[in-house]
């Protein structure tokens, strides 16, 4: 249903390199690659997490989520944060993001399957 158009969705904002610095808790728009989200969470995200990020045994439901939590739990695995039971597995996984990626699957992952 998403795969060829880009998503434009309203969000929180938080600290990374494609949203503007901003002090107060305003939402801004942000227009996502939802093709290349979706292939980031077909390749590392659902076999862990669900096809419709519903959770499944030790892995957390993530479509119930924020994207600025996500965003914000991808960047700390991605700097190498244990935050969890399945951090190693979560950081491989994160370190291979770029700024824009975890924008994209943030976004992607808590809108897609509403």
């Amino acid at each position: 249903m998403f795969k060829c158009c880009l998503l434009t969705v309203v969000t929180s904002v938080w600290t990374g390199a494609l949203w503007a610095d901003t002090t107060d808790e305003s939402s801004v728009s942000a227009t996502i690659d939802v093709e290349a989200a979706e292939a980031i969470f077909r390749k590392s995200c659902r076999a862990c997490h669900g096809n419709k990020a519903q959770g499944a045994s030790s892995y957390p439901a993530l479509a119930d989520l924020e994207p600025a939590y996500i965003a914000t739990q991808l960047e700390r695995y991605r700097a190498g944060e244990k935050i969890g039971p399945n951090s190693i597995l979560m950081i491989s996984h994160a370190k291979r993001l770029s700024d824009e990626d975890i924008a994209n699957i943030s976004v992607y992952v808590a809108t897609a399957f509403d």
